[in-house]
């Protein structure tokens, strides 16, 4: 049943800028960035690492409005009344769409590296290890931000979103790459993917460490499912900042 639910929300963004943005944008934003570091003195050496941390701060802060943008196809097509006016389950609705939101996240960051090794092939050097574990940051910690926004997009819908996420991309930005958040990073999920990824790709933590916080992310996300699945369930179906 989730199988088919994950088919049918991507069935819905048939002609809609979804499937324009899960495809064009990691190839468009690969090809600027690794046409620029292979022709670019100053990063040579890392170009991997500087890619990473670049995409990294792009998708914290992309999934603002990317997760507003799947969630407005059901508005759309009904007021969310396919899912909330349904038989099924709305705690299997909420969970399938998570799961969704992460292949489609998953896809996005795919599509982004593998264009980039396809043009920094014989140029720029590879860490499989390094570029897999990096990989993974930018996958795995970001997903506990993803029941988040589908609360925010649910709840506040476009706007709220927006705001909310502009204001955490930025405190992560600034927590994850200055002293500032030396004391609290650990603390705050939506920091987690920055700092790690500065601090991984720049020697300061070991794997071992980012090995850690891979499964705190994996431990968070179940457990913020969990708690935005009971507001769901209990949900009216209004968005409260209509655009």
């Amino acid at each position: 049943e989730v199988y088919n639910l994950i088919l049918s929300y991507w069935l819905r963004t048939r002609r809609t800028p979804v499937r324009l943005i899960t495809f064009l944008c990691p190839i468009l934003f690969s090809l600027i960035y690794g046409i620029y570091s292979i022709n670019s003195k100053g990063l040579i050496g890392k170009e991997m690492g500087v890619f990473f941390c670049t995409y990294i701060i792009l998708a914290n802060f992309s999934m603002c409005f990317y997760i507003p943008m799947i969630y407005e196809v059901d508005k759309v097509a009904g007021n969310f009344a396919n899912d909330i006016r349904t038989g099924i389950s709305r705690k299997k609705i909420f969970f399938s769409k998570s799961i969704y939101i992460s292949i489609l996240l998953f896809i996005i960051e795919f599509i982004s590296i593998l264009v980039m090794i396809l043009i920094g092939f014989g140029k720029v050097e590879f860490n499989y290890i390094s570029t897999v574990l990096c990989f993974l940051i930018g996958t795995i910690m970001l997903m506990p931000m993803i029941p988040v926004y589908q609360f925010l997009s649910l709840k506040l819908g476009f706007s709220g979103s927006i705001l909310i996420g502009v204001f955490l991309t930025l405190s992560g930005i600034l927590l994850g790459t200055t002293e500032l958040g030396s004391n609290i990073w650990y603390l705050l999920p939506f920091v987690w993917p920055i700092k790690l990824i500065f601090a991984y790709t720049s020697h300061e933590v070991t794997s071992h460490v980012v090995l850690i916080f891979l499964a705190l992310s994996v431990i968070i996300t179940v457990l913020f499912i969990g708690v935005f699945n009971i507001w769901y369930n209990r949900w009216d179906g209004i968005n409260k900042m209509e655009e």
